[in-house]
């Protein structure tokens, strides 16, 4: 064995460090270029490395552009099978040129071939590099097929948005700071000038001075609030002077760095001229119907398009906006809306009226009202067929009928009472003077003649109201207060009043009105309506009495109590003879007022709801409309 000094010891230590040395930094750079490898590998765009025209390098961007899925579908091939055969001449001298330049940034247009012999489009630029210590030749590629694709496409784009601004059939046009910067060759033909000439053109030369400030206002408006579009009408004067109507819309783009106004345009002249046409055609319409001295409206489709005056009385309504536009079937009562429905359907076939037909229009106010309707086809109304309908308010006929109905039961009942009173009369009297003689002979019974004493009585009544609907009496008829002959009236009825529990509360106006007619009858009136009054309230309560002259020439007298109320199905028949709702009435007594009244020349209404009270209105002539009464 040889023995090792400590001077071979620490010979043989540096050697081995020298070593480990020289290892590390051998392994450092073989890291570099792994690291080197992957960034090259992550590039976007193709890089290979050529020696003598042979490929010995390429990334996965190359590999991929050329379709290769290994290196060595493409390793050791020479650069001339990735070359379109076009550009194949001259790419050694182009690389060449490119190694020469200085600026490594020179780019070269070439065409590359795939392995499937597809083309794809690229920009070249080499660099001179070192290869295993050999001259080599860096060629990075960019890929630009999608790029020139894309310009292709835009410039097909370009054409055909061109194409279609030029042969669009309507004006274009882009404006900027007060000009015209663009219009297309429509927009110069609707202002009968070439586009050549349009451009020279200031915008006040071409519109109004107040659409252009309007127009302004709306593009500064729009910019502050971030709205970038918005309808166009204006007002144009041609090159040969005259004026044309343009309609239609805009939008706020940017154009060479500027907002701008683009905006297409339509020649509504025509439009507006037949439009004002119609509108004239419908106003005369219109001004025709409003003094047809009828109730008329319009409709279209069952929608309510116009009412006149008269309409709006019978329907209950003061402003038009309460009905225009509502369905017809909304103001005609549910039972009439099929023989409606079919009468919309029929007239839109005939040129002749429909003749009238019964139909109930509820009011706002809920309020029934008869009414006959006649309908007719409208042509060209606003540019539309319409139905024109006539209302005919039946209320008065209705309540003329009524007044002619009970007219006549009046007369009949008249007649058969003075048949009637004169045969009952001299038996009564007979009656009257035996059972006196007998009450007086028999005294000891006195209750039964009491008893048959007041029946006498109440037949005599009878009797005697009988002969008032048969003979109503002539007497002379006076100007007189009215005032006094409530009072008085009133004077009789207080202690009834207090009995029963009832207060009369009585308001009069200040005029004090004066009526036309005779005192005891109008007391025999105002007696029998308030007399009912306290009667329909034995539990105590109010009667209001208020007296009141109207515009109408017309004084209205009000009673009003707190009682049960008349039921709704004898309301309509309260004042037939014998129809009564108290348990000791005959019925005649509102008969014979409404009698006296009508005489009077005056009217008397009762309306009436359960547990709400009855309410008696009755009107009379005043002394300065004074009528001519035929007693």
């Amino acid at each position: 064995m040889l023995k090792v000094n400590n001077q071979t010891k620490l010979f043989a230590w540096m050697r081995w460090e020298t070593y480990m040395k020289i290892v590390g930094v051998g392994e450092q750079l073989k890291e570099s270029e792994e690291r080197y490898q992957h960034l090259v590998d992550m590039l976007p765009d193709g890089l290979i490395v050529l020696l003598k025209g042979e490929i010995v390098f390429a990334n996965r961007a190359f590999r991929s552009m050329i379709g290769a899925s290994k290196d060595n579908d493409i390793i050791t091939n020479h650069m001339s099978k990735f070359v379109h055969p076009d550009f194949l001449e001259q790419f050694n001298a182009n690389i060449n040129f490119l190694i020469r330049e200085d600026n490594p940034s020179n780019f070269i247009y070439y065409k590359l071939l795939r392995l499937d012999l597809e083309i794809v489009e690229v920009e070249l630029r080499a660099v001179a590099v070192k290869f295993d210590g050999m001259p080599a030749v860096q060629l990075i590629i960019h890929d630009i097929s999608d790029q020139i694709r894309m310009e292709a496409s835009l410039h097909e784009k370009d054409y055909m948005y061109k194409s279609l601004m030029e042969n669009v059939v309507a004006g274009v046009f882009v404006g900027q700071k007060h000009k015209v910067v663009y219009a297309n060759p429509y927009l110069a033909e609707l202002y009968g000038y070439t586009e050549e000439e349009l451009l020279t053109l200031s915008p006040f030369d071409l519109v109004s001075k107040e659409d252009i400030i309007q127009i302004t206002n709306d593009v500064l408006d729009g910019m502050m609030n971030g709205i970038d579009q918005f309808p166009l009408k204006l007002k144009g004067t041609k090159k040969d002077g005259s004026i044309i109507y343009l309609e239609g819309n805009s939008s706020i783009i940017m154009f060479n760095g500027h907002p701008s106004l683009l905006g297409t345009l339509q020649d509504v002249t025509f439009k507006r001229d037949k439009e004002k046409t119609l509108s004239d055609s419908a106003k005369l319409y219109q001004k025709i119907i409003k003094f047809v001295p009828e109730p008329i409206m319009l409709s279209d489709q069952g929608t309510i398009l116009y009412v006149n005056r008269l309409a709006m009385q019978v329907m209950g309504i003061s402003d038009t906006a309460h009905i225009i536009g509502k369905s017809l079937l909304e103001l005609i009562h549910p039972y009439g809306h099929d023989t409606l429905l079919e009468t919309m359907e029929n007239i839109t076939f005939s040129d002749d009226p429909t003749p009238f037909q019964e139909r109930v229009i509820i009011r706002p106010d809920g309020q029934h009202i008869d009414v006959e309707l006649s309908s007719i086809r409208i042509n060209n109304y606003l540019g539309k067929d319409v139905m024109l309908t006539v209302i005919r308010d039946l209320t008065d006929r209705k309540r003329s009928e009524e007044l002619l109905i009970r007219s006549e039961k009046l007369s009949a009942i008249g007649q058969l009472a003075a048949g009637v009173a004169h045969e009952i009369r001299n038996p009564l009297t007979a009656l009257k003077g035996f059972t006196q003689l007998l009450s007086a002979k028999y005294p000891e019974t006195p209750h039964y003649f009491t008893i048959m004493a007041n029946e006498i009585d109440r037949i005599t009544l009878i009797v005697n109201e009988f002969m008032t609907l048969a003979k109503p009496h002539f007497t002379q008829f006076n100007y007189e207060p009215l005032e006094p002959i409530l009072q008085s009236v009133i004077s009789i009825l207080e202690t009834q009043a207090i009995l029963l529990n009832v207060e009369l509360k009585v308001v009069y106006d200040q005029t004090r009105p004066s009526v036309y007619g005779n005192v005891d009858q109008l007391k025999q009136v105002f007696l029998n309506i308030i007399k009912n009054a306290l009667e329909a309230m034995p539990q105590g309560g109010v009667v209001a009495l208020s007296v009141m002259t109207m515009e109408d020439g017309y004084v209205h007298i009000r009673i009003k109590d707190e009682g049960s109320g008349i039921p709704e199905e004898l309301i309509k028949r309260i004042g037939e003879p014998f129809l009564t709702t108290k348990e000791k009435g005959t019925g005649l007594g509102i008969m014979i007022s409404t009698r006296i009244i009508e005489a009077h020349k005056g009217t008397l209404q009762l309306s009436s709801a359960p547990n709400e009270g009855t309410v008696v209105e009755i009107t009379l002539p005043v002394q300065n409309n004074h009528l001519e009464l035929n007693l």
